[in-house]
């Protein structure tokens, strides 16, 4: 099966910056328009416990995931698939377009200010782990800022999830 037509769409960005929330509306705003696709957040593809001592971020565990996801939906008839994670360099993007098949995708890095982020961060996170989310979301936003990978930058700071959504689904074609 030749998935080379796959039309991929990666959300990337620092921790607490939407991209899943993001995912979840593009995904609403696609299917009201009657647009064929699939939403993934990788990170929930990498779930298991234990992950092998060589995949601490349970990388491959996820992609392996996602790869299956994508065969079925792909037989359904769907080639539009979006994927949320954060991606932290061209060669991680390389790795999703292998996974699915995709000849290429289109990185959509979302970007706040550090006060914006940890405001989310602080939302979501409760528990113990709220100090290494907030260190790990300050580290990302200026990593990814200067990485250069994004094909399409957006500052998610006092926008609305609907309005990026919106805008983000007239810059793409989607198949």
């Amino acid at each position: 099966m030749d998935m080379s037509d796959t039309n991929l769409v990666l959300i990337s960005g620092p921790v607490g910056v939407g991209k899943t929330t993001l995912g979840e509306e593009l995904s609403g705003t696609l299917e009201s328009a009657g647009v064929a696709h699939t939403f993934v957040d990788l990170d929930g593809l990498s779930k298991t416990y234990p992950r092998p001592e060589d995949d601490r971020f349970g990388e491959k565990i996820a992609l392996k995931n996602l790869g299956a996801i994508w065969t079925h939906a792909f037989e359904q008839g769907v080639r539009n698939l979006i994927v949320a994670r954060v991606i932290e360099t061209r060669e991680g993007a390389k790795r999703i377009e292998q996974a699915v098949g995709a000849r290429r995708s289109v990185v959509i890095e979302l970007g706040a200010s550090d006060e914006t982020l940890l405001g989310r961060v602080r939302k979501r996170e409760i528990g113990t782990g709220r100090a290494w989310h907030e260190r790990r979301a300050l580290e990302l936003s200026g990593l990814l800022k200067r990485s250069g990978i994004a094909d399409v930058s957006v500052d998610t700071d006092r926008k609305s999830v609907q309005t990026i959504a919106n805008d983000l689904h007239q810059q793409i074609a989607w198949l």
